[in-house]
């Protein structure tokens, strides 16, 4: 806890030499120089705490616009955020989770969408395939491609048969959030597939 005016003045008081020229009287003369130089000293010690505050962007308040500059936000992934608590979260989901290869790494970077999701790597070798592509599958094309199995329940009213085309997402809002992270979020050399519990 930050020390206030008068912890810092009775301090600076004690450091005066004894004898009747030093004065400790806090309404005159020296003492009231010192009174000055501990409000000053203890507004300081304050706002070197708010900056503890401010070094994490969870409880950032003045420096919020500089987390989101540095990590980049509003990005192609995040809508702009407007309240305070939904701009922490987003520059602090940035911050926390800008790479990984494992599965825990993706599954817990959907948790903190609020997404539970499944993944499967590709294996040639062990996964069961058509006859005929075997060529595609046994020649390493899908070595690299991994799919993301969305158990979240999510609205699908985006796509309409008939109506969508090809390329129109099956799925809004929070799920293309997921999907544009997950894919900004993955190794540069693969691919990754989405499906979606009960589609």
């Amino acid at each position: 806890m930050a020390r206030d005016t008068d912890a810092y003045a009775a301090q600076l008081m004690g450091l005066l030499p004894t004898g009747p020229a030093w004065s400790r009287d806090r309404d005159v003369g020296l003492g009231d120089l010192l009174t000055g130089m501990a409000a000053e000293l203890a507004r300081f010690e304050a706002r070197t705490d708010d900056l503890i505050e401010e070094a994490d962007p969870r409880t950032a308040f003045e420096m919020m616009e500089d987390w989101e500059r540095v990590l980049g936000l509003p990005d192609p992934c995040t809508v702009a955020a407007t309240s305070l608590s939904a701009r922490r979260v987003a520059a602090w989901r940035k911050l926390a989770f800008q790479a990984g290869q494992t599965r825990a790494f993706y599954i817990a970077l959907a948790a903190s969408l609020g997404f539970e999701i499944e993944i499967h790597e590709f294996d040639p070798d062990v996964d069961a395939h058509d006859a005929a592509l075997t060529p595609l599958v046994g020649g390493g094309r899908w070595r690299f491609v991994w799919r993301v199995h969305v158990l979240t329940s999510t609205d699908y009213s985006v796509f309409r048969a008939g109506a969508g085309v090809a390329g129109d997402p099956l799925a809004e809002g929070g799920a293309l959030d997921l999907e544009c992270i997950i894919r900004s979020a993955r190794p540069a050399h693969t691919r990754v597939i989405f499906t979606y519990e009960g589609a």
